[in-house]
C-alpha cells in the first residue's frame, strides 16, 4: 500500500484501518489454532509439501507467484516491496501530548547482470520510496536525535538507483549512482532493528545522505580478505540536488546549498575467530563536507568535518552456524564534530539486541539502547545534553510480517523541552 503526498492528510484513518484489520487477522489466526507464529520458512524439497498452501510459511505475503518469482530470481531479477506503518503516542513531555501516524512504502528491483546478461560482477538496482505522514519529532517531541529513523514530512522519490561492479577477484567493488550512504558507511549491524536514528548513524554527521534523501555518488570499496577493508565515497550532498525527487522536499534535510561530502571508512571484521562463535567488527570513519554552512552564531563557515567509531559484537549464540538467528549482540558507537555548525558535537551510544531470548520464540527480538548527545555551548540552549533510552520487543508473526512495540524516554529533548515519554507501534510487511 502506497500513500501519495496528496493522500497524506488521510494517512491517519487509513493506517488505523490497516492496524485494525492486521490485529484482527492475527487474533483470529491464533484463536483458530492456525499454525503461524515465529516460524522460519523452510524451502527445502522435503518441506515443500508441508509449506504449500500456508501463508504463514511464506517469506513474503504474495508468496512465490505460482513459481514465477523463483524463475525470475534464477534469471537474476529480484523484485521486492515493503510497507512500514508506525503509530506514535506522546504520553508526557515534549511539545504535544497527542498521537500521529506515518507510513513508508518501498519497492525495488535488483538485476544480477551476471545471470541476466552474462555481465559478470555487475548489479543494477533501483528503489522507489513513498513516505506519508507528519514528522513526529517536530509535532510531538522536539528531540534532536530523531526518535524514529523514518522521520520526515511526506515525499515520494526514486531513493536509490545505482550500478555496481566487482573487480579483481571480488577484492574491489565500485558503486555509482544515487546511493543511501548508510547502506555502506557507518553501518551499525546490531542496531538495525531499533527505531532511533542514533542507532543507525550518529547525529553528529548532519550532512549524511541517507533517509530521507540519498544522493548521487561515487564509491570504491577494497576488501583484500575477510578481515580488513577500506571504503571511500564522494556524495553530491546538498539542498540543490532534486535528482528523481517527485514530491515533497526530502533534499531539504541537507544543511548546505552547495558542496560535496567525502567520507572514508576502514575496519576489521572477525567471524568465528579461533573457533570463537562471537563474530563482530570495528569501523572507524572520517568525513568532510566542502559546503558553506551557517554557524550557530549566525555567521558563514566553509567546510565541516567529523569522525566516528563503531563496534559490533556477538556475545553469545547457541551454535556457530552462519544462519543461526538466536543470540545476544551488542553495539557501541562514538562520534564527534566541531560545535560551530552542528548543535550536537559529541555522541556516545550503545545497545543490546537479543534474538530468541525465549527458545519457543527463536526469531523474536528484544532490545535496549541508551543514546547520549552533548549539545554545543554555542547553541545557547537551557540544557547541555539530550539522552534517549529505547526499549522494544519485535514479535515475528510470520517470516513476512512483524509487530514491534517500542518505548522511549527522552531527557531534555531539543535541549529545551521537558522530559518525554513516547510509545510507538510499528508493523513491517514484506510483499
Amino acid at each position: 500500500m502506497s500513500l501519495t503526498t496528496n493522500q497524506s492528510l488521510h494517512c491517519k484513518s487509513d493506517l488505523h484501518c490497516v492496524l485494525v484489520h492486521f490485529l484482527s487477522l492475527t487474533f483470529i489466526t491464533f484463536a483458530t489454532g492456525e499454525d503461524a507464529p515465529n516460524q522460519i520458512a523452510d524451502h527445502s524439497p522435503g518441506a515443500a509439501a508441508e509449506n504449500n498452501g500456508s501463508i504463514w510459511a511464506q517469506d513474503t505475503l504474495t508468496g512465490d507467484w505460482d513459481g514465477y518469482r523463483k524463475k525470475v530470481e534464477d534469471d537474476g531479477i529480484t523484485v521486492a516491496a515493503t510497507m512500514v506503518g508506525q503509530g506514535f503516542y506522546n504520553v508526557s513531555g515534549g511539545i504535544s501530548r497527542r498521537s500521529t501516524v506515518a507510513s513508508t512504502f518501498d519497492s525495488s528491483v535488483s538485476i544480477d547482470a551476471g545471470k541476466a546478461l552474462n555481465w559478470n560482477g555487475a548489479i543494477f538496482y533501483a528503489d522507489f520510496e513513498n513516505h506519508a505522514g507528519l514528522d513526529p519529532s517536530q509535532v510531538l517531541v522536539g528531540d534532536l536525535e530523531k526518535f524514529t529513523k523514518l522521520n520526515y514530512s511526506a515525499f515520494s522519490q526514486i531513493s536509490e538507483i545505482w550500478y555496481q561492479q566487482r573487480l579483481g577477484d571480488d577484492t574491489i567493488r565500485i558503486k555509482l549512482g544515487k546511493v543511501d550512504a548508510n547502506s555502506e558507511f557507518s553501518v551499525i549491524d546490531n542496531g538495525l532493528q531499533f527505531l532511533s536514528s542514533s542507532t543507525q548513524v550518529s547525529p553528529t554527521i548532519i550532512v549524511f545522505p541517507t533517509f530521507p534523501d540519498p544522493m548521487p555518488s561515487a564509491n570504491v570499496f577494497f576488501n583484500p580478505n575477510d578481515l580488513y577493508y577500506v571504503s571511500i565515497g564522494a556524495y553530491y550532498a546538498n539542498r540543490n540536488d532534486r535528482f528523481l525527487d517527485f514530491s515533497g522536499s526530502p533534499q531539504a534535510a541537507q544543511v548546505t546549498q552547495w558542496g560535496m561530502l567525502f567520507i572514508g571508512e576502514t575496519g576489521l571484521k572477525w567471524k568465528h575467530l579461533d573457533d570463537w562463535q562471537a563474530d563482530g567488527n570495528v569501523r572507524v570513519g572520517y568525513w568532510e563536507d566542502t559546503g558553506t554552512f551557517t554557524t550557530l552564531n549566525g555567521g558563514q563557515q566553509k567546510d565541516d568535518h567529523g569522525c566516528y567509531v563503531i563496534v559490533n559484537q556477538t556475545l553469545w549464540k547457541p551454535s556457530s552456524k552462519d544462519d543461526e538467528p538466536r543470540g545476544a549482540r551488542i553495539f557501541l558507537e562514538y562520534a564527534q564534530t566541531p560545535g560551530d555548525i552542528s548543535i550536537i558535537d559529541r555522541h556516545i551510544g550503545g545497545g543490546l539486541a537479543w534474538t530468541g531470548l525465549f527458545s519457543s520464540r527463536p526469531v523474536d527480538l528484544i532490545g535496549l539502547s541508551p543514546q547520549y548527545v552533548r549539545l554545543s555551548n554555542r547553541a545557547d540552549l537551557p540544557k547541555t545534553y539530550e539522552l534517549a533510552i529505547e526499549g522494544f520487543y519485535q514479535y515475528q508473526i510470520a517470516p513476512w510480517i512483524s509487530l514491534q512495540p517500542d518505548l522511549q524516554y527522552i531527557c531534555n529533548p531539543g535541549g529545551r523541552y521537558s522530559n518525554d515519554f513516547i510509545g510507538t507501534i510499528q508493523f513491517v510487511c514484506h510483499f
